[in-house]
């Protein structure tokens, strides 16, 4: 009979892709805030790929799970502690990694814009439309790629976007979040009725100075 330790075995490990949004305030109280997509990379300080970014991630322990892996990389190397986190695909080609036949089970990770600037210092925030294959490590530009497209494509169906979001909100806040992941404008009265079944009034309003009191929404509890 065979034994398992007759074959060869590949390795396995984590990654994390951890988007946020990024608002830039206008100069001018007539014009929208800038907002941008990004993502949350470090730098690698040994071969193969030495100084190049990479996704937080790493080794599977033999008695660890994968969820509990990526919480402690994330831990470790980004000094995250906070993060909306689920799997999001198996990368398996065969030359992943130059030393050895590695595996990697990725996660799609969501962090509001007040959480992601407490953990700026240890790993860096990129624009995810900054960055090119030949900055990253590995085959971590793919991997990117395809928690974006996957992005895109949840939240037209669920309310995943509300993890990219303070508790409080405005609508036009929740419009440009949409239209920055999408990459597309949207008629606001046509973008309102694709989202009202999701959202739910508060009595309270914004109190910035030099601009128009907007009413605050919060996402809607689903019993």
């Amino acid at each position: 009979m065979d034994s398992i330790f007759n074959y060869e075995h590949p390795f396995v490990c984590t990654d994390a892709v951890v988007f946020s949004i990024k608002t830039q305030e206008p100069d001018s109280y007539r014009k929208l805030p800038d907002t941008s997509l990004r993502v949350l990379l470090y730098k690698r300080d040994t071969d193969p790929s030495q100084n190049k970014w990479c996704l937080p991630g790493g080794f599977l322990n033999i008695d660890e799970l994968p969820e509990d892996n990526i919480c402690r990389k994330l831990s470790v190397k980004a000094e995250v502690d906070k993060c909306w986190l689920e799997q999001l695909y198996t990368f398996c080609d065969l030359n992943r990694d130059p030393r050895a036949r590695v595996i990697s089970i990725a996660y799609l990770g969501l962090m509001n814009e007040a959480e992601a600037m407490k953990y700026e210092g240890k790993a860096t925030w990129f624009d995810v439309h900054a960055i090119s294959e030949a900055d990253l490590a590995f085959d971590h530009y793919s991997i990117i790629q395809t928690a974006l497209e996957r992005l895109r494509s949840k939240i037209l169906y669920t309310n995943i976007i509300f993890n990219l979001l303070p508790e409080e909100f405005t609508l036009t806040q929740l419009q440009n979040v949409y239209e920055t992941i999408l990459g597309k404008k949207d008629q606001a009265a046509n973008f309102r009725r694709k989202i009202i079944d999701l959202v739910q009034e508060t009595d309270r309003y914004t109190s910035d100075k030099g601009h128009r009191p907007a009413k605050l929404y919060t996402k809607k509890e689903v019993y």
